[in-house]
């Protein structure tokens, strides 16, 4: 199947664009009625990865046609390093750092120390804010709700990071030393406690560290995860910025960089991720 003649236009008073294209299928040049020759017999076999699809114009591009076998494997899979396997040391205290070792611990304790404070304290809140959201009928989202879907998703994490900070630009010329980027998720019920596997993402985008947008408790936190030397990530669920999580990780190795690459289309890329994964490899 051949997509061509792709197309967009407005239908007046109407906001989003629509989509037209052309779809043709190939004519074999070997064979005619019900005659089947050795070309035809040898053509390759049709395959989940070769369905097109064809992405409407959105998010800063025009539409285009694609394939679900390159969507699928455009973003590769990965985990978070310091939370793949098992028996990581991690902090009695906040319940959050975690270390490859006991020693490792001990060795970054100073470094961690004032901003172990700062976690633990912040989860005390959690109660609090879970009963006034469901009193209210909204949904409320724990920070360790927030962090399991992150680590669970750092695949996609990692590559709106590379797009929303423009990090395939280098380590001088790229965003990070000035801005965090902030998750938008979706899922789950109002008037109940979502989980991370009820959680997908949304959105992503740049913002800064002074944004006046930002709530109250982020300003310790955000310089306490080490703005300006390490990358800062912010995660929420319904807009809910009082529930908004603030993590880091360290900045690509010297040989990273150089492989990044802009994609005009990462929404798209992360949006239809699964759906293609499971059409074209059976992924559930």
């Amino acid at each position: 199947m051949n997509v061509s003649n792709i197309e967009t236009g407005y239908v007046e008073g109407i906001k989003n664009p629509y989509t037209k294209f052309t779809l043709s299928v190939p004519r074999s040049s070997t064979g005619t009625g019900n005659t089947a020759s050795a070309a035809n017999l040898n053509q390759k076999k049709h395959s989940p990865a070769d369905n097109v699809f064809v992405n409407s114009a959105g998010d800063g591009y025009g539409a285009h046609a694609t394939t679900f076998g390159a969507i699928a494997d455009k973003i590769p899979s990965e985990a978070r390093p310091d939370q793949a396997g098992s028996g990581y040391a991690g902090c009695s205290e906040c319940k959050i750092a975690r270390y490859c070792s006991r020693e490792c611990q001990r060795s970054h304790w100073k470094a961690h120390k004032n901003l172990c404070k700062v976690l633990t304290e912040d989860a005390k809140k959690g109660p609090k804010f879970e009963a006034d959201a469901l009193r209210n009928g909204r949904g409320y989202v724990s920070q360790a709700a927030l962090r399991k879907w992150y680590y669970d998703n750092v695949d996609i994490v990692n590559y709106a990071v590379i797009q929303c900070l423009e990090l395939y630009k280098g380590v001088d010329q790229s965003r990070w030393r000035t801005h965090a980027v902030l998750f938008y998720l979706k899922g789950g019920k109002l008037g109940t406690s979502v989980t991370a596997d009820e959680m997908s993402f949304s959105d992503a985008e740049e913002i800064s560290f002074g944004d006046p947008n930002l709530p109250d408790f982020t300003a310790p936190l955000i310089p306490a995860f080490g703005a300006g030397r390490r990358i800062i990530l912010l995660f929420m669920l319904y807009q809910e910025r009082d529930l908004m999580l603030v993590e880091d990780y360290p900045l690509p190795g010297d040989g990273e960089w150089a492989g990044m690459e802009k994609d005009e289309m990462w929404r798209m890329h992360i949006r239809m991720r699964k759906i293609a994964r499971k059409v074209v490899h059976g992924e559930q």
